[in-house]
C-alpha cells in the first residue's frame, strides 16, 4: 500500500491537470449540497434552541376577552404567566401619516424568555412608563425607520398621543410575518385600554404565556392538556410552544429539501463531467496502464492504484467544495439571523460538511467506476498494434459495482433529507429523467437516420446526422448534461417571471387597493363618506365578519373527541361571513355554491384547509357557537383561496341572512388608483382610528423586496448547475476531440475540403442546440407549472416565451463555446494518421 500510494501521488503530481475537470465539477457540485445542509442545519439548530424564546412562552392561551379569575388562579399555581393584549389600529403623527401597527401591551413579566433590546438602552418598564403626562411608547426599529421616527417624537395611537421613549432593536417575541402585515408598539397596559379601542365590539386578542418550571419534552404538551381538561368549556386556543416549533420545522424542513435536491441535482450534473474526464484522463495513460500489466502489476493493484487518485482528488475537491458550501451557508445564515431572533450555532455543522464530503467521494466513485475498467480492459498487445481507436469494454461486474455504489448513493440521499418524500420523489424523477433521455436519444438517433439521406438536406448537415449517430457522439451527455441544468435554469426563469407578472401586474389589477378591518356597524356611513371623497375611486364593499367556533360535525361533539387534534381545532376560532361580502372570489373546489336567491336551509362552505383537517366531506351536517348561540348548517361546498389575491382569507361563508343576528362588525375593501392610497388612508385614520386599514402596495413592496433576495439566490444555484453543465460538456468535447479530429483528417485525405468538414462540426452542434434547447424547454415548462399550479395556483401561460429565450440562448451559447474551441483545433495533416497507427 505504501508503494501504491506513493507511486499514485507521484504520477498524479505529473499528469493530474488534466484532471482539472473531474475537480471543478465536484467543488461546485459539493458545495451546493453543503450551502443547503449547513443552511438549514443552522436555521433549524437555531430555531429549535430558541423556539421558547420565538413563541413567547411554554404554552399560550389565546381568548377574545379576559380569562375568568378561576382559570388565572390555576395557571398561576402552575407556572409563570404573562398577559399580553394585541389590537391591529393605525398609529398617527402631527403630520397627519398613518400607519397600520400592532399594539401589544407589555406587562411585569414580559417578556418570559429572553429581553427586549431598546435605544437607548433602559429597561422596558421604564421606557413605557408615563412621563410628564405623557404614556411612553417602543416603536419597532422598522416601522421607525420608515416613519423617521426618533426618541422624544409624539404620535397618536385611538384617544390618546404617547411619545416614543425608544425604538425596539431586538424583540424575541416578533412575529415572522411583522415585515408584511403590522409592525409592533409596545406600551403598557393601562396606555392601551386608555386609548379607547379596547371596546365589546372591537376584536382584541388575548394572549396569556406561561413559563413552566418542568423543561422535560413534552411537559408543555402536558400542561396544555391539563388546563383543557380543567376547563373544557372555556373558548379559548391553547397552543405549545413545541405545536409551533414542529410547524416552522417541517416548513423549514421541505424548504431545505427543495434546496438540498438541488444540490445532487447539480452533483449528479457534475458527476457527468466527472465521467467523462476520468475517462479522457484515462484514454491518455492506457499505454502506461498496459505497460504496468506488461511488466507484471496485477488488475487489482491497478485498479488499487488508479481508484486510489480517483479517491485522493475526490476527498481534496470534495473538501475545497465543503468549505465553500459552508462559507455559503454562514453568509446566508447570517442574513436569516437579521430577521429572525435566533443565534447562529456553528456546533452543528460538522454533519453536512460530513455529508457533503461523503457524497463527493461516492459521486466520484460511481461516475468513475465504469471508465476504469473500461481502461483496465486493455490488454499488453495493445503496446506492439498502438491504443489509437483502440476499442474497449465495461466488465459486466463493473456495472454491477457501479449499481452498487449508486443505489448506496441514492439511499443515503433519501436518509438524509429532512423530509424523505423529497428524496422518493428525486430518485423516481431521476430515473424517469435517465429513461426519457435514454429514449430520446435513441429516437433521435432513428430520426437522423432516416433524414441523413434526404436529397433536400446540405451535404454538411447530411454528414452532422450520421455524426449524431456515431458512438462518440456527445448527443447523450449534452441532453443529460447540458439538458438537466438548462431545464432547472428554464423552471427558475418562469417561475420568477410568473411571480414578478403577478406582483406588478396581476394583483394591483384586481385586488384592492385598500382592506380595512374592525369597522363597527355604525361607522360603515362614516367610511363611505370619507373614502368617496378619493378621485378615481372605481368600488367600495364591505362585508360583515363574524367570529365562531366548529362545536360538532354530524352531531359528534368535536371538544368530547378522543382525537387531540379534533377536540383542539374545536377551540379554533374561525373568521366567517356571507356569500354577498366574497370579494376575495374564492374558489369552489367541491360541490357547488347555492343560487344567489336560495332562502331555504341554511348552507356553509368551508376553506379547503380546514376542511380537509377534520376529514369534512360535502353533504356534513356542522354545528357552529356563535357569540354563546349554535348555528347548524350543511356543508354545501369546498372552495380555495386565491393565494396571492386573497386579503380575509375566511374559513366559512354562510348563505345569506345565517349571520345577520350576530354581524356587529364588518370589513371592507376599495379599488382606487394606487397614488390615492395613502392619502385615504390618512383621512380614514383621522376620523375612524380603530379602523385598521392595509394598503395593497405597501405589501407589494415587501414582497418585491424578497422576491428580488429570492430570485438571486436562485440565479446563484442556476448558475452553478450551468457551470457544472459546461464543465461536463467541455469534459466531453475533450474526450471526443481526438476522435472527432482522426475522423476529419481521415475524411480530409480522402478528399474532402477543409471547409465541408467545418460546415459538419457547426452543423453538428446546432442541432445539438436545438435539441437540447427543446428538451429543456418542455421539461422546465412543465415542471415550473406543476409547482406554479400546485403551490401557488398561478399559470405562467404566456410567459413560455422567456423560457425558451433562456434555453435558445444559453445553449446557443455554451455549444457555440464547444464548436468554436473545434474548429480552432482543427489543423488536419494527413501524416498524422502514419504517425498515429490508425
Amino acid at each position: 500500500m505504501p508503494f501504491l500510494l506513493d507511486l499514485a501521488w507521484r504520477d498524479l503530481r505529473a499528469s493530474g491537470r488534466r484532471l482539472w475537470i473531474f475537480v471543478a465539477c465536484l467543488i461546485l457540485g459539493v458545495s451546493l449540497v453543503a450551502a443547503g445542509g449547513g443552511l438549514y442545519r443552522q436555521v433549524s439548530d437555531a430555531l429549535r434552541n430558541d423556539a421558547r424564546l420565538i413563541f413567547g412562552g411554554d404554552v399560550e392561551i389565546e381568548s377574545p376577552s379576559p380569562l375568568p379569575p378561576e382559570a388565572l388562579a390555576w395557571m398561576s399555581q402552575r407556572g409563570m404567566v404573562s398577559r399580553v393584549i394585541e389590537l391591529r389600529t393605525m398609529l398617527r403623527l402631527p403630520d397627519g401619516r398613518a400607519q397600520l401597527i400592532e399594539l401589544i401591551s407589555a406587562d411585569g413579566q414580559y417578556p418570559l424568555y429572553g429581553q427586549v433590546e431598546l435605544a437607548p438602552a433602559g429597561p422596558i418598564e421604564q421606557a413605557l412608563a408615563k412621563q410628564a403626562g405623557s404614556w411612553g411608547a417602543a416603536v419597532d426599529g422598522a416601522l421607525a425607520t420608515r416613519l423617521g421616527l426618533n426618541a422624544g417624537d409624539a404620535v397618536s395611537i385611538g384617544d390618546i398621543g404617547l411619545t416614543v421613549q425608544a425604538r425596539i432593536v431586538r424583540q424575541p417575541d416578533r412575529s415572522l410575518r411583522a415585515d408584511w402585515g403590522a409592525a409592533p408598539v409596545l406600551v403598557s397596559e393601562d396606555a392601551l385600554m386608555a386609548t379607547g379601542l379596547v371596546q365589546p365590539l372591537s376584536r382584541v386578542e388575548y394572549r396569556y404565556r406561561v413559563r413552566i418550571s418542568d423543561s422535560d419534552v413534552g411537559s408543555a404538551a402536558r400542561w396544555r392538556d391539563a388546563f383543557m381538561a380543567a376547563f373544557p368549556a372555556l373558548d379559548a386556543e391553547v397552543r405549545s410552544f413545541d405545536e409551533r416549533s414542529d410547524r416552522m420545522a417541517e416548513v423549514l424542513g421541505q424548504i431545505a429539501s427543495g434546496l438540498l435536491l438541488i444540490g445532487f441535482s447539480a452533483l449528479f450534473i457534475g458527476g457527468l463531467g466527472v465521467a467523462n474526464s476520468v475517462q479522457a484522463y484515462l484514454q491518455g495513460k492506457l499505454t502506461s496502464l498496459a505497460t504496468l500489466r506488461a511488466l507484471g502489476l496485477r488488475d487489482g493493484r491497478l485498479a488499487a492504484l488508479v481508484l486510489l487518485q480517483i479517491g485522493m482528488l475526490a476527498v481534496l475537491a470534495s473538501a475545497v467544495g465543503v468549505a465553500l458550501g459552508l462559507g455559503l451557508a454562514l453568509a446566508g445564515a447570517q442574513l436569516a439571523a437579521d430577521r429572525l431572533p435566533v443565534a447562529l450555532l456553528l456546533g452543528g455543522l460538522w454533519q453536512p460538511a460530513l455529508v457533503a464530503l461523503l457524497f463527493g467521494v461516492l459521486t466520484a466513485l460511481a461516475f468513475s467506476l465504469p471508465a476504469l475498467a473500461r481502461a483496465l480492459s486493455v490488454s499488453p498487445a495493445a503496446l506492439f498494434r498502438g491504443v489509437e481507436g483502440l476499442a474497449l469494454h465495461t466488465p459486466r461486474r463493473a456495472w454491477w459495482l457501479t449499481a452498487g455504489v449508486a443505489t448506496l448513493t441514492l439511499c443515503l440521499l433519501v436518509a438524509v433529507l429532512p423530509d424523505p418524500r423529497f428524496g422518493l420523489a428525486f430518485v423516481v424523477a431521476t430515473a424517469a429523467l435517465l429513461a426519457v433521455l435514454d429514449a430520446a436519444t435513441r429516437g433521435l438517433r432513428r430520426l437522423a437516420a432516416r433524414w441523413q439521406h434526404h436529397p433536400r438536406l446540405p451535404l454538411p448537415l447530411q454528414l452532422a446526422l450520421a455524426g449524431l449517430q456515431q458512438p462518440h457522439s456527445p448527443l447523450r451527455t449534452a441532453l443529460l448534461s447540458l439538458g438537466s441544468a438548462l431545464t432547472l435554469l428554464v423552471a427558475c426563469t418562469l417561475v420568477v417571471m410568473t411571480l414578478l407578472r403577478t406582483v406588478n401586474d396581476t394583483v394591483p389589477a384586481n385586488a384592492p387597493a385598500l382592506v380595512f378591518y374592525d369597522v363597527q356597524t355604525g361607522q360603515i356611513p362614516l367610511l363611505r363618506e370619507s373614502l368617496e371623497a378619493t378621485p378615481g375611486l372605481q368600488d367600495l364593499r364591505t362585508a360583515p365578519l363574524v367570529l365562531g367556533r366548529l362545536s360538532a360535525v354530524n352531531g359528534e361533539e368535536l371538544r368530547a373527541s378522543d382525537n387531540g387534534d379534533r377536540a383542539r381545532e374545536a377551540r379554533d376560532e374561525h373568521k366567517l361571513s356571507n356569500r354577498a361580502g366574497n370579494f376575495d372570489d374564492v374558489i369552489i373546489d367541491r360541490g357547488a355554491w347555492w343560487p344567489e336567491s336560495h332562502a331555504g336551509e341554511p348552507l356553509v362552505a368551508m376553506e379547503d384547509r380546514e376542511a380537509d383537517e377534520l376529514g369534512l366531506k360535502v353533504g356534513d351536517r356542522l354545528r357552529f357557537d356563535i357569540l354563546g348561540s349554535p348555528v347548524e348548517a350543511t356543508l354545501a361546498a369546498i372552495y380555495s383561496q386565491r393565494r396571492m389575491q386573497s386579503r380575509l382569507w375566511l374559513e366559512a361563508i354562510f348563505s345569506d341572512g345565517v349571520l345577520d343576528p350576530f354581524i356587529t362588525r364588518h370589513v371592507g375593501a376599495a379599488w382606487m388608483p394606487a397614488d390615492q392610497t395613502l392619502g385615504a388612508q390618512d383621512r380614514l385614520a383621522g376620523v375612524a382610528p380603530n379602523i385598521a386599514t392595509v394598503r395593497t402596495e405597501s405589501l407589494l413592496r415587501e414582497t418585491r423586496a424578497l422576491m428580488g433576495r429570492a430570485s438571486s439566490g436562485l440565479a446563484v444555484v442556476a448558475g452553478v448547475c450551468l457551470a457544472a453543465s459546461l464543465l461536463a460538456l467541455a469534459s466531453v468535447v475533450a474526450a471526443s476531440r481526438s476522435r472527432q479530429l482522426y475522423d476529419a483528417t481521415v475524411m480530409h485525405a480522402l478528399g474532402a475540403r477543409h471547409s465541408l468538414l467545418r460546415g459538419v462540426l457547426v452543423w453538428e452542434y446546432i442541432l445539438l442546440a436545438l435539441i437540447t434547447a427543446g428538451f429543456a424547454l418542455l421539461a422546465g415548462s412543465a415542471l415550473a407549472t406543476g409547482l406554479l399550479q400546485w403551490r401557488l395556483d398561478m399559470s405562467p401561460a404566456g410567459l413560455y416565451w422567456s423560457g425558451l429565450l433562456t434555453a435558445l440562448g444559453v445553449s446557443a451559447l455554451s455549444l457555440g463555446l464547444g464548436a468554436r474551441y473545434l474548429l480552432s483545433q482543427m489543423r488536419l495533416n494527413p501524416a498524422m494518421l502514419l504517425r498515429s497507427g490508425g
